[in-house]
């Protein structure tokens, strides 16, 4: 309850423009909002100019904040639509991406003691697993992603997207089987 008062208060302040306070929103969320982004678009895409994307909606969108759902589930909502956004944005103009930057082999690795064969293993693991995400429509892809990655329920996935729980089961079912035959295709 002390958290709500306080997120409330945090939100009116937001919202009245004082910079201090939006860092503090910022600070907050900002790994959950980057975690999703570049779990679900991937390292093909400028995951720091769609969080500031995602942030600059969230701000805009804050007096819109009814408090119906969770804060968090709000900002994941907001973040999921945007990243859903970007998907549908790079399958309509047929782009494609075929390399890793050197943000994702950073982000692999684990300690500086890991053995070069085996970081490279992984990152080229990575990347096949990323490119088969990046084969799945946008929909069932937030919704493996969401789940899968996020650890977040078939009910959290559906009040984040507004979709039926129903809906959300499908699309992780097909979505998994997708993901499964094109990785099957890949490590061949």
């Amino acid at each position: 309850m002390l958290w709500r008062i306080a997120l409330d208060d945090l939100v009116q302040k937001c919202i009245k423009g004082d910079a201090r306070a939006q860092q503090t929103l910022f600070s907050k969320y900002k790994d959950k909002v980057y975690s999703l982004a570049y779990k679900s678009l991937g390292p093909f895409f400028e995951i720091d100019d769609i969080v500031q994307q995602i942030f600059v909606n969230i701000f805009k969108s804050l007096p819109s904040f009814k408090g119906l759902s969770s804060f968090d589930t709000w900002i994941y909502r907001i973040s999921a639509k945007i990243c859903i956004d970007q998907l549908r944005k790079k399958y309509r103009k047929r782009q494609i991406q075929i390399l890793h930057d050197s943000e994702m082999a950073e982000h692999n690795a684990v300690d500086s003691g890991d053995n070069p064969h085996e970081m490279l293993e992984n990152q080229e693991l990575n990347h096949q697993i990323f490119q088969a995400l990046g084969q799945l429509s946008p929909q069932k892809r937030m919704v493996v992603t969401l789940y899968e990655m996020d650890g977040k329920t078939i009910e959290e996935i559906a009040i984040i997207l507004k979709i039926p729980a129903g809906t959300v089961k499908s699309r992780l079912f097909h979505g998994r089987n997708e993901l499964k035959q094109k990785l099957r295709k890949i490590l061949k």
